[in-house]
C-alpha cells in the first residue's frame, strides 16, 4: 500500500491532530490582503510589499515574521526596533552577521532546504532559546526570516508559541495564520506534531486539544462577519 506523503500512515485516515495532513487544515484561515507592516502607517497589499522590496508582519508580541529580502535591510529593521534576527535559510539569504553586531542586533542563523524531508526540528530548541532571549528584555524585538517569510519562518515560531507559550500545533498555526500566510511544508508540519505529541504526553502540560481546528475556524470567520457588518 502506498504510504500518505510519507507521513508514515498507510491509510490517510489514520492521520490524527498532530500529523501533517491534518495540520494543513489550519490554512483554512486566510489573514487579511492588506496589513499594517511594522513601521508603515497604513495597509499594503502584497503587490505593493513587492514594489517597496519589504513585506513582513507582527505576528505575536515582539515577534516578527518575513522576508529574506527584508532582513538585509538593515535600516528598515533598526527603524522598526529589531534587536534580534534570526535567519532561517542561511542557504538562501546571505547575511554578514558583523554588520548587524555592529549595530546592536544579536544574530543567530542556520541552513535548512524548505524540503519536507529536511530535518528542522533539530534547531528548535536553540531557536526557541534565542527568541525567548530577545523577549526577555522590555525592548526586545525579534525578526524571524526564511527566503519567503512563509515555511521555515513559521515552524520556527511555531516550535516557540508550542514549548514557551503551551500552544498546541494547530493553535500556534492558526494565530500565525491570522497575521501572516504561514504554511509549513508538510515535512515541518509533521515535525510540528511529533513535538506536539511530546508534549501531550507531559501530565503537568495544559492541553486544549479539543477544541477543533474546524470549530476555531468557524468561530473566527463568525468573528469576521460581524465585523464587516459593523
Amino acid at each position: 500500500t502506498r504510504r500518505s506523503a510519507g507521513l508514515g500512515y498507510n491509510d490517510p485516515r489514520l492521520a490524527n491532530s498532530t500529523t501533517g495532513i491534518y495540520l494543513t487544515r489550519t490554512y483554512n484561515i486566510e489573514p487579511k490582503e492588506a496589513r499594517i507592516m511594522p513601521g508603515m502607517g497604513r495597509a499594503t497589499t502584497h503587490s505593493e510589499r513587492l514594489r517597496l522590496g519589504r513585506d513582513c508582519d507582527e505576528v505575536y508580541p515582539g515577534i516578527i515574521m518575513g522576508t529574506g529580502e527584508t532582513a538585509k535591510n538593515l535600516k528598515y529593521l533598526l527603524d522598526i526596533g529589531v534587536t534580534h534576527l534570526l535567519n532561517a535559510a542561511e542557504n538562501d539569504v546571505n547575511i554578514n552577521p558583523k554588520r548587524y553586531t555592529k549595530e546592536g542586533i544579536s544574530y543567530k542563523g542556520f541552513r535548512c532546504p524548505d524540503l519536507p524531508q529536511a530535518d528542522i526540528g533539530q534547531f528548535f530548541d536553540e531557536c526557541v532559546e534565542f527568541i525567548d532571549r530577545a523577549l526577555s528584555f522590555s525592548c526586545g524585538k525579534v525578526f524571524v526570516n526564511c527566503l519567503l517569510g512563509y515555511s521555515r519562518a513559521s515552524a520556527i515560531v511555531a516550535a516557540y508559541l508550542m514549548q514557551k507559550k503551551n500552544y498546541t500545533a494547530a493553535q500556534a498555526l492558526m494565530l500565525l495564520r491570522e497575521s501572516r500566510e504561514c504554511k509549513p511544508n508538510v515535512g515541518f508540519l509533521q515535525q510540528l506534531g511529533t513535538l506536539d505529541n511530546k508534549f501531550r504526553s507531559e501530565s503537568t502540560r495544559l492541553n486544549s486539544s479539543h477544541i477543533t481546528i474546524s470549530y476555531a475556524v468557524f468561530c473566527l470567520k463568525k468573528k469576521r462577519k460581524k465585523e464587516t457588518k459593523k
